[in-house]
């Protein structure tokens, strides 16, 4: 499995990982990974942490591949180092607890970037724990429906823009990860590297790392 890259031909396949927890009454703290690398969650304007600090946080791993099937038609993940239309991403998140004490609340929101389709219940673990939403951020459990004229019907796939994972408990040292696939429809150009963070439904926040 490949790990994030920046490349013009994957760039804009790579979402942003939010994720919150809440640590024994510390303060609210977040972060953001997004295209450029790694973000450690620390209280608001304070200095950037110190690889020793690194090691007391909640550290998170994201990483792609391409989804692609072998002669016997067994899927295999692949490094997904260039993607055309019709190609399936698979996108894992791998959270360490470093912090010595198990932390509650964890959440995890994964952003579905303009040109991906997310493919239905891909999403681990799935059931209760996760949500998705489409660009009006009001998340409910797969499918989604709306109402027109009156009839309830379903949200196209194409329009999911996040899914949400409430993890629950992470004990200290403790490892937990979650998966989703979408599906490639349109190349686009580039979008600029910055994000903004969200404020995401747990009272703390979590810190993230990337290679």
């Amino acid at each position: 499995m490949s790990r994030l890259k920046s490349s013009p031909s994957t760039f804009f396949a790579i979402p942003i990982f939010q994720v919150a927890f809440r640590l024994g009454g510390g303060a609210a703290v977040l972060a953001v990974l997004g295209i450029a690398g790694a973000a450690v969650a620390q209280p608001a304007a304070t200095a950037a942490p110190t690889e020793a600090a690194q090691k007391k946080t909640v550290a998170v791993v994201l990483t792609q591949a391409k989804v692609v099937k072998d002669a016997q038609g067994k899927e295999q993940l692949v490094a997904a180092d260039s993607v055309k239309p019709g190609d399936v991403l698979e996108y894992t998140a791998t959270y360490t607890n470093h912090t010595g004490k198990a932390v509650t609340g964890l959440v995890a929101n994964l952003p579905i970037p303009e040109g991906l389709e997310y493919l239905p219940k891909t999403a681990k673990p799935g059931a209760t724990l996760v949500k998705a939403a489409t660009k009006d951020g009001a998340f409910a459990a797969e499918p989604l429906a709306r109402v027109v004229n009156g009839k309830s019907e379903p949200v196209p796939y194409s329009e999911y823009r996040s899914l949400r994972w409430t993890l629950g408990q992470l004990p200290a040292n403790g490892v937990t990860a979650v998966t989703a696939r979408a599906k490639v429809e349109t190349v686009v150009p580039p979008a600029p590297a910055a994000a903004t963070a969200t404020p995401a439904p747990a009272a703390d926040k979590v810190a993230r790392k990337t290679p």
